[in-house]
């Protein structure tokens, strides 16, 4: 009896465990040749998997960027895995690198002119610059999307950190005659000697969405940096 009750403890502590892990499982990714850890940028925020990586996120990033890897809720990812939707989704968020400088070793003083040199013109930075909103826009119509990016319009600065800076913008979904705002938060983040580009959309709603949202960027920001010493 003894031992049938330690075996079921066992066995329990073993199944929460495995549970524990699955809901907190990080992500190992590759950029510029190096191994990141990075954690999901909210609890209930799961990883997309290679096909909706490949087929669906890798749409929204663009050519002068790679996409490392996306995170939506449960019930986003269940939208595209039905072929509901591909871009105008409530909430995702997406980490990339800009291609030209994946394989750049980044020191601290090199990060701080990045940010210095970018100045206002930060969405350069990340790759949303000119022409990039009609090379996504030529994307989703080639998938008979009858979804419209607009341009993204600076909100203004979020935080900064020695190795972090982080911004906001908003842009719009245009579907038909139907217009969907969407807040961006923006961080450029240094991570072991590489410059990642970490976003959070979600669909705006007031004010209070652009201030939450920069919360949540800065908790996640904090934990890739954590995650990576």
């Amino acid at each position: 009896m003894a031992r049938g009750r330690v075996r079921r403890i066992t066995l329990t502590v073993f199944f929460l465990s495995a549970c524990l892990r699955a809901e907190g499982t990080d992500t190992e990714v590759k950029a510029g040749g190096i191994v990141l850890t990075l954690p999901a940028p909210a609890v209930d925020f799961k990883e997309s998997g290679d096909k909706l990586t490949t087929t669906v996120f890798e749409l929204l990033v663009p050519s002068v960027n790679r996409l490392v890897t996306a995170w939506a809720p449960p019930q986003e990812l269940a939208k595209l895995n039905e072929g509901k939707t591909t871009a105008a989704l409530d909430a995702y968020a997406m980490v990339e690198v800009l291609r030209q400088l994946e394989y750049e070793d980044c020191t601290p003083e090199a990060f701080q002119q990045l940010v210095r040199s970018a100045g206002p013109s930060t969405s350069e930075l990340v790759g949303v610059g000119k022409g990039m909103e009609e090379e996504l826009n030529a994307r989703l119509t080639s998938l008979g999307q009858r979804t419209e990016l607009n341009r993204p319009e600076n909100v203004g600065g979020i935080f900064q950190k020695a190795d972090a800076y982080a911004f906001a913008t908003l842009t719009g979904y245009k579907q038909g005659d139907r217009v969907v705002s969407m807040a961006v938060a923006t961080a450029v983040i240094r991570v072991r000697q590489r410059v990642l580009f970490a976003y959070i959309f979600r669909k705006y709603e007031s004010p209070d969405t652009v201030i939450s949202m920069g919360k949540n960027l800065e908790a996640w920001t904090d934990a890739i940096l954590v995650k990576n010493k």
